[in-house]
């Protein structure tokens, strides 16, 4: 066994990139529930795709021993995470009552990717 804390790069067990990823798909997939689109296709449509890829960090494509590289691809998931609050809070508030079971679904994960951030 392989204990991965301590490296830099795609060997990292769950880290800021990965949890953030992870909270942005399961948004998405709350929106994508709303649309009655799969989630795949939502995340197209909205500039998202790359959270539906084989590996957020592996595709990303970036130099890991860079640290200004790896913060600028931080950036822009921190900023992807804000735009896809921002869609959320419209959807959720524009078109669903407040006892509609998907509103709370959105919330949930809207605040799940709050965390992660």
């Amino acid at each position: 066994m392989l204990d991965t804390s301590y490296i830099l790069g795609r060997g990292s067990v769950k880290d800021t990139y990965n949890l953030l990823g992870d909270g942005i798909r399961k948004l998405v997939r709350a929106l994508a529930a709303i649309a009655a689109q799969k989630p795949k296709f939502w995340a197209g449509e909205h500039g998202l795709e790359r959270y539906f890829g084989s590996s957020l960090k592996g595709e990303a494509g970036i130099d890991w021993d860079d640290p200004e590289a790896r913060e600028a691809f931080l950036q822009g998931v921190v900023a992807d995470a804000d735009r896809l609050l921002m869609v959320a809070r419209a959807k959720a508030t524009e078109k669903l009552p407040a006892d509609e079971p998907l509103r709370q679904r959105v919330h949930e994960a809207a605040v799940g990717c709050l965390c992660s951030c």
